[in-house]
């Protein structure tokens, strides 16, 4: 390293924890449009619909369910399959580079060896589009299709069958209707063809570089990695965005590894408080980063308790970590929040956390006569 180049700073789990929280809008609601909140936030999990509500009332000031419904319904959000393969809510104006930038990784996900390249599977994925710009499709209607129209070849591979029926799915460029990103939303899914605005051709470099700002921006500082997993992007794409972006820094953790941020990001002090939040099911403030690499909000010693196969629970925050897991219980005559801490929790930590949960309840199921916390 040259004498006039300064090493880059380490930074301390805590550190990296706060900016985290204050990146994910965890250290305080922000005063934003459900649009300009999903956006901050590099997308939204929403493979169970009411995680998006949830996540936006944790984060957003005076918001409910309303204004993210109506966002959905005038096409201004867009649910489909993005990052990892698995189900997100981006924002329209957004939605064509997420698409392209992250379509190696939906239809490399779980390939069997001999199965097509993406350019082979170019006209499966086109007549998937056409069979959905004609009317609402459920997943089996789109899958009974192809099964009709698969090569011979495909047909009598199993494994290449099922793959090849769930990538004419997630990589064909369709869309949920909106209706299926709506909090009460809980039927088979139905797709459709995005309109012709979501089908303009993003320009690559322009694609990834958005994605790699937008994960910065919601979970840096962040390495390579960390990039990589949460998008699925392949890593010679992220360095070569990294490398264009303008205003980028370099820190290192504590165990050295190579971090990049944007230059105008938070980092507040490690002793920042963090006041107690709720997360959703899927938050993607526990999936942000590698999977090794998720301590700086979830505790290793915690990690089977909340990611497990293909679920990840709902948790509460405590000082900004993973503290324990909460479900809710919703009836005509009460709804009930139940707290499940994975330690002993102090007395003001406990009464801020029903306060909280008070809340959430009320948000969650208005409907119901009462609503309460069990601790």
């Amino acid at each position: 390293m040259p004498s006039n180049e300064r090493a880059p700073r380490p930074l301390s789990l805590r550190e990296l924890n706060r900016a985290h929280l204050a990146r994910q809008l965890l250290l305080e609601r922000a005063a934003l449009a459900p649009v300009a909140a999903v956006e901050r936030l590099g997308g939204l999990q929403a493979q169970w619909a009411p995680s998006p509500y949830v996540a936006l009332w944790s984060r957003l000031r005076a918001f409910d369910r309303d204004r993210l419904t109506g966002a959905i319904d005038r096409g201004e959000l867009v649910k489909a399959t993005l990052m990892r393969a698995t189900l997100h809510l981006v924002s329209a104006r957004e939605y064509p580079e997420y698409s392209l930038a992250t379509l190696d990784g939906r239809f490399g996900a779980w390939r069997p060896p001999g199965s097509p390249l993406l350019a082979e599977f170019a006209a499966v994925r086109r007549s998937v589009l056409k069979l959905a710009a004609k009317a609402p499709r459920t997943r089996a209607e789109i899958q009974r299709y192809i099964a009709e129209h698969m090569p011979k070849a495909a047909a009598e591979d199993e494994r290449l069958r099922s793959w090849s029926l769930w990538a004419a799915i997630t990589t064909s460029g369709v869309v949920w209707e909106p209706a299926g990103a709506h909090f009460e939303y809980r039927t088979l899914a139905r797709f459709v063809a995005p309109p012709a605005a979501l089908r303009r051709r993003a320009d690559p470099e322009d694609a990834y570089d958005l994605v790699v700002r937008r994960h910065l921006g919601a979970f840096g500082p962040a390495s390579v990695a960390d990039i990589a997993t949460w998008s699925s992007m392949r890593t010679p794409r992220i360095r070569a965005a990294l490398a264009r972006l303008t205003g980028i820094r370099r820190f290192v953790d504590e165990r050295g590894r190579e971090l990049f941020d944007l230059a105008r990001a938070p980092r507040p002090h490690e002793d920042t408080p963090a006041p107690v939040r709720y997360l959703a099911r899927f938050d993607a403030a526990i999936l942000g980063h590698d999977a090794a690499e998720r301590t700086r909000i979830l505790p290793e010693r915690y990690r089977k308790q909340v990611i497990f196969s293909a679920e990840v629970w709902p948790t509460f925050l405590v000082d900004g970590f993973v503290a324990g897991r909460w479900t809710i219980a919703v009836r005509p005559k009460e709804t009930i929040i139940e707290l499940r801490p994975f330690g002993r929790l102090a007395r003001a930590d406990r009464a801020a956390l029903v306060e909280e949960g008070e809340r959430l309840a009320r948000f969650y199921a208005p409907e119901s006569a009462s609503h309460g916390v069990r601790a």
